[in-house]
């Protein structure tokens, strides 16, 4: 497997994984923020 395409792997899973992350995050804080 070349450089390129691991590069394209990890960005198809990657991008995904932590938008999901993110959005976790973000309503985690609001919860426990309380704002």
């Amino acid at each position: 497997m070349t450089g390129t395409r691991i590069a394209t792997v990890w960005a198809l899973v990657g991008v995904p994984l932590a938008y999901g992350v993110f959005q976790t995050l973000t309503k985690a804080s609001a919860l426990f923020g309380g704002s």
